[in-house]
Order: C-alpha cells, then structure tokens, then sequence
C-alpha cells in the first residue's frame, strides 16, 4: 500500500470520550457515530470490496488509530506499521483482544453513519422502514488487515487506562528505533502479537518461544541459557532470581513436551502458553524500558556482575 496518512479501525475497546496521544503524529480517537453494516455497504460502494466480513463485528468497533504520515522517518516503520506497533505495545501492556483489523487512508468516522439512515432520523414521523442515501463517499483506499475470525469470539470490549497509554507514549519512538536496528527485536515483536491467530494452542506456544529464542540468539543449550539469561535479566540477584530460573526451567520443559506432540492436558497447555508469553512480554519490555535491545554485554553483566 501507499504511504499515505493511515486510519486503522480496532476493535476490542471502549468508546472514549477523547483522543489519546500515542506519539506525534500518532492517536487513538472515538468514531464520530456508531459504525452500522449499512455504512459497511456505503464503502463497499465506494471500493472496499471486503466491507461484508467485517459486519458480525460492527457494534465492537468504535475508535480508530490515527497514525500521520510521517516525512523523513528513520526509524524502520511506514506509516501504517507504526500503527500496527502501537496495537502491538497495547497488547504487552495486557490488552490482549484489541485487533487492528481494516485500514482506510480517511477517517472511519467519514464512513461511520454515511450511508442509510431510517427517515425518522431526518424528521419524518412516518413509521415505514423507509431510508435515503447520503452523499458517496470518496473512493475507498484501504482494505482488511491481518486478522482471524476465531481469534475475534467473546471479545468485550476493554477501557485504556491512562498509564498503560502514558507508558506507550514515552516508550513509542524509542521501541520503533530498537525494532528498526535489530532484527531479531523486530522479529520477537511479531511473535508477541501474531501467535494469537495460530490454529490451536500448540503451535501459539511454538511461536511465543521462537521469539524468546531470537531476543538472546542462542541456538544450542537452551533450557539452561534461555532460563538462567531472563531470570538474571528479569531479577535481582537472591532467592528470587533462583526460584525464577527454576520457574522457567519448569516452563521450558513443558514447552517442549507442548510442541513436540506430547501427551499434555489441557490444563498444561493453557498454562505452558500463558507463561510464555508472560515471559516473552517482560523480556521485550524490558528491552524497551532499557532503551536498546538486549546485548551479549549486557547480559553477562547480568550473570556475573
């Protein structure tokens, strides 16, 4: 696509009563009216060929990612990525049924409330299921993200809390440079929010743990490296470094029974993967709190200093 000013429509949050500021040129904003299948159709007409998946979700729909084309960027991220980052950062913050799920380079409130409306609305007392057509909208530049529609059951709708969007916005711009210099950040980011589409649990675990592996780079001793590496990292030197190492070793071993098709039970599985990404989240926040991504230096540091 493009690179043009971008309007990501997300579902999976409360309407606001305001824009919260994510970054320059980067904000979540309420739509201006409710979003109805109506209004999908009216885009349709306008050119958004994929207007009718989007319908059985339509009522969770009610803010949008704004995110400003941005002139000479350098830190790695078009504009529409950086509003994929930003869904992304909310997820690790604990929003984890937030999705980004179509683009349009205007607004969703542009589309929301554009194309049928019951005649009552306009005044008129009669009572027949009788409706007008608004002004066309201009043509629909845009399309669905990447989304999966088992991924989208028994979604409710979440508030933002002020310090979870504080936090983003001090950590935005520093997190799109680390992700622009490393790739192996880039890649553990992507593992942190896309094994939520994965067809079933063992492969969700599979991919959570092949972005802890790419954050240190390791590939030989694992259980031990991965397990002593976080803990040391994750927490201060004592008994509770200990226990955390002894903790992930658990986890590790689980993980890999998980993932190689062992007999586990459901209970198991659903703990394996609630811990890897807990896991996994921590290790990336504390590369973005930290400012850079996590070196071997540093590391070792943490080990033995």
């Amino acid at each position: 696509m493009v690179d043009t000013d971008w309007y990501v429509l997300v579902l999976g949050i409360e309407s606001l009563g305001g824009p919260i500021i994510l970054s320059d040129g980067l904000e979540i904003r309420p739509l201006a009216s409710t979003l109805s299948v109506f209004d999908l159709a009216n885009a349709g007409a306008s050119g958004f060929k994929e207007w009718a998946v989007l319908e059985p979700v339509t009522s969770l729909c009610t803010v949008e990612i704004f995110s400003r084309q941005q002139q000479g960027s350098t830190t790695g991220y078009d504009t529409l990525n950086r509003a994929w980052l930003a869904t992304t950062l909310l997820l690790l913050r604990g929003y984890n049924r937030i999705h980004g799920i179509a683009c349009s380079s205007y607004s969703w409130s542009a589309i929301a409330g554009s194309a049928l409306r019951p005649k009552s609305l306009y005044g008129d007392q009669n009572n027949e299921a009788s409706y007008r057509r608004e002004e066309n909208l201009p043509k629909f530049q845009g399309g669905l993200l990447d989304y999966h529609h088992h991924s989208l059951r028994n979604i409710e709708p979440c508030r933002i809390d002020s310090k979870d969007s504080e936090w983003i916005a001090i950590h935005f711009e520093s997190c799109a440079r680390i992700a622009s210099e490393s790739n192996s950040f880039r890649f553990a980011l992507e593992a942190a929010e896309d094994w939520r589409f994965a067809k079933e649990s063992r492969s969700a675990v599979a991919r959570i743990w092949s972005g802890i592996e790419a954050i240190f780079g390791i590939s030989s001793e694992l259980v031990y490296r991965v397990s002593l590496y976080s803990a040391s990292l994750l927490v201060e030197r004592g008994e509770a470094r200990k226990t955390k190492f002894d903790k992930i070793k658990r986890l590790y071993s689980l993980r890999s029974k998980v993932i190689h098709g062992e007999q586990v039970s459901d209970e198991d599985i659903h703990k394996c993967l609630t811990g890897s990404f807990y896991l996994l989240r921590d290790l990336i926040v504390y590369s973005i709190e930290q400012g850079r991504h996590i070196s071997d230096h540093e590391i070792d540091d943490a080990v033995f200093g």
